[in-house]
């Protein structure tokens, strides 16, 4: 493993000694004296603390949160304070970009290109199902015999696909994923489908629904010729079991035909393509309840249908496009089962499968399932008081710490925000976190939205006055490195910062740290000027691990583009650190609203001076201008929201500059993104402090650890749901949406539905639910 460059250090010469102004503090100041002198190689006068375990975090807390700092327990690095007004200090040479802009958005792009290639390429036809001549439908038996108890269901839900390479499956497991819903894949091509695998021995139903990847588990067995991987008695079990549980089928897509059943539509084959614009018919405004306009089909291949009579089938439309063809509809079969049918291809890269989800799961599960779905905007900035390298567009040319916030920047940021606010009522709770390092702070300035002339640095003053806006969050002291730091100087760092923020009066989420360019975490530079490479979490900085737990602090953001700091197989997860378990990262998503600018020639230039046609690493046929370029990056960064997972998208501090009247970088993205997000969905968005927002990743974390481990049975009739272990010892972490508000459980309400949050253990809890 190469050999990691030291921390550089931003403090003043250690042949001198530090300076603590004023009257000395408590053991704080006498701590971080040591560590200073420590650091220093000095000595160290006796009696004095000289590591960080002589403060608990209880202790460390509570003097944060008093706001009782005294001035001498602050310690002052870098060049004293000037009268320029534009800062207090000369900034260390911190490290710059937080990561490679290139690779992070190349492979966002490339995801998406995929995704549009897979979906837009999916095929189906009519298919024969073996054992039936070709156009004859299936019809249900297959569970005699059985002790059946057909009120009992448990809340999990069968995913039947047509093989690994079937292309609906990855949209299947994500819609259930993203709800925390538990599921079991069954390969319709190797594992025969029999009562067995459906009903449970005491009688209930293992499954409450059923997901088809497409409508007859079509395989393409020779060029044009499709067939069904489940046999005639396979399809006549799975849906006598759906007829007896009262279990619904969604089909994510399909070629309507009579084979293996019939939901009373009929193919228009000369009117398929892979374009199409949904609109949501009255009726199925009752499905999905939060779409407000057309819905958008791109690069999906789809099959626009018409109705056909069929006799003992009630068929209903849901979407139709511009021409009233019908692209998905309910459908009752002649045994009263209920069906739904998708005639588009589906994939969670796409906006119309993330947009469908929540009324597809609503629908199937009639909103009663262990789990739980919200949506959410965090959008951090980093490195608050400090400089920004600032990207030149008439030179193609970044020239170093160029800018750093005015106080009439940090005004205008508010007032943006109280107009997003406003004007958005799905972001009605928006705010920024804005992620601090104190080394740039006056903590001397006075506390006013109009600073005189006289004041040293208004950047200060106006902080001050307009802290309360914003969430606050500990980025270090200097914004050194951190990859290498010892846990002392790591502590110092993490200390000072947040006296910094305390004498400031910030409110501070205090459990949560966001390190200089997401250091320690094992993702470096072999050799100063190399690219970032991913060693894995194991080769972080453990002394930096232990640093953040004395401080406190549970939560470490960390970086969503890094393979190894976020957990594929879990995407609602944070992840637990290898070299601490009392740490939880938190990813969070880089955008393409680059560090180094500050208005809209400057962002755009930067993008094409890397994906342009003559750029380092070239995407597009042509430079993107400013509304293209933010409208590219919102194609990408909608589905995050979309897709219920909580991690911020981070920016920077001189994306803040208000370069026109109530205009920022930042505030232009967020607003294209509000604008795309809410012309299709009512859905709201939440905003959580850095606090409240790891306890519910931390909370989510562990319910996805243990729902594999609970057994849940619904009770139609009752309409109860009973939750008890089913495995090992100790308690499991429960979320059951569609509780009532009868329920005793502590529950929460998200868009109309309650969702109860307990423990459970041997013994059984039952709960009230409310299904749709």
């Amino acid at each position: 493993m190469p050999t990691r460059t030291p921390a550089r250090r931003a403090d003043t010469d250690c042949s001198t000694s530090t300076s603590f102004p004023g009257r000395h503090g408590p053991r704080s100041a006498l701590l971080l004296l040591a560590l200073t002198l420590s650091a220093c190689g000095s000595g160290q006068p006796s009696g004095q603390p000289t590591d960080p375990t002589a403060l608990t975090p209880e202790a460390i807390e509570a003097k944060l949160t008093s706001w009782d700092v005294d001035l001498s327990e602050i310690t002052h690095y870098g060049d004293p304070v000037t009268a320029s007004g534009d800062g207090p200090y000369v900034q260390p040479d911190v490290d710059h970009p937080d990561e490679p802009y290139a690779p992070t958005l190349i492979a966002a792009q490339q995801g998406l290109a995929s995704a549009r290639q897979a979906a837009a390429g999916a095929r189906l036809g009519e298919t024969r199902v073996p054992g039936t001549l070709r156009g004859q439908t299936v019809s249900a038996q297959g569970l005699s015999g059985l002790t059946l108890t057909p009120d009992r269901v448990q809340l999990q839900v069968l995913i039947l696909h047509a093989g690994p390479a079937d292309f609906g499956l990855p949209s299947a497991r994500a819609l259930l994923q993203s709800r925390g819903i538990p599921f079991t894949t069954l390969d319709a091509t190797t594992t025969p489908l029999d009562a067995a695998a459906l009903v449970a021995p005491d009688g209930a139903g293992r499954y409450q629904a059923v997901i088809l990847t497409s409508n007859a588990l079509t395989t393409e067995t020779s060029p044009g010729y499709y067939e069904s991987a489940l046999s005639t008695d396979e399809w006549s079990t799975l849906f006598e079991y759906e007829r007896t549980f009262g279990a619904r089928q969604l089909a994510l897509f399909g070629y309507p035909q009579v084979a293996p059943e019939d939901y009373g539509l009929r193919a228009a084959p000369e009117l398929a393509s892979s374009t199409a614009d949904l609109t949501v018919t009255p009726v199925g405004k009752a499905v999905f309840t939060d779409l407000t306009g057309a819905v958008p089909v791109r690069y999906a291949y789809n099959y626009p249908s018409r109705l056909e009579p069929v006799e003992g089938v009630t068929t209903t439309p849901v979407l139709t496009d511009a021409g009233g063809n019908i692209l998905a509809a309910t459908s009752t079969s002649p045994d009263g089962r209920e069906r739904m049918l998708l005639t588009m291809a589906q994939n969670p890269y796409l906006l119309h499968t993330q947009l469908l989800g929540d009324g597809l799961i609503g629908w199937l599960t009639r909103g009663v399932h262990l789990g739980e779905y919200r949506r959410f905007l965090q959008v951090d900035i980093d490195d608050w008081f400090l400089y920004a390298d600032r990207f030149d567009p008439a030179t193609g040319t970044v020239v170093p710490r160029d800018f750093r916030l005015r106080g009439s920047d940090a005004l205008s940021l508010r007032d943006q925000q109280n107009a997003i606010r406003a004007q958005y009522p799905v972001a009605a709770d928006f705010r920024y976190a804005q992620a601090f390092n104190g080394l740039g702070a006056d903590v001397t300035a006075p506390n006013t939205c109009a600073p005189s002339a006289s004041v040293n640095d208004p950047l200060s003053a106006v902080t001050k006055c307009v802290a309360k806006s914003f969430d606050w969050v500990n980025h270090s002291r200097d914004h050194l490195n951190m990859d290498t730091m010892n846990r002392s100087d790591s502590f110092t760092q993490l200390y000072q910062n947040a006296l910094i923020g305390s004498y400031m009066r910030l409110p501070m989420s205090l459990r949560a740290v966001v390190t200089p360019e997401h250091s320690g975490l094992g993702w470096y530079a072999p050799a100063p000027g190399q690219n970032k490479v991913d060693y894995g979490l194991n080769a972080g900085n453990r002394e930096l691990m232990q640093a953040t737990s004395l401080m406190g602090m549970r939560y470490v953001a960390s970086n969503h583009s890094v393979p190894s700091q976020w957990d594929p197989q879990c995407p609602n997860c944070g992840v637990t650190s290898p070299l601490n378990p009392l740490t939880l990262l938190v990813p969070r998503w880089p955008n393409s609203v680059a560090y180094n600018t500050t208005a809209p020639d400057e962002a755009a230039g930067q993008y094409n001076a890397v994906f342009g046609p003559g750029g380092t690493a070239p995407y597009w046929p042509k430079n993107l201008n400013y509304d293209e370029f933010l409208a590219q990056d919102v194609n990408i960064s909608v589905i995050h929201l979309l897709d219920g997972t909580a991690w911020p998208h981070y920016m920077h501090q001189g994306n803040l500059k208000e370069y026109a009247p109530g205009r920022s970088l930042a505030t232009d993205w967020v607003r294209a993104l509000l604008d795309t997000y809410s012309a299709y969905s009512t859905l709201p968005l939440n905003t959580l402090d850095w606090n409240s927002l790891g306890q519910y990743v931390d909370t989510r974390t562990r319910y996805e650890g243990d729902k594999n481990s609970v057994v849940a049975v619904f009770d139609r009739k009752a309409n109860t749901v009973k939750v008890q272990r089913s495995s090992g010892s100790g308690t499991r972490f429960v979320f059951l949406t569609g509780a009532s508000a009868s329920a005793t459980q502590k529950t929460e309400v998200y868009a109309g539905r309650r969702t109860a949050q307990f423990t459970v253990g041997s013994l059984t809890t039952t709960v009230p639910v409310t299904p749709r």
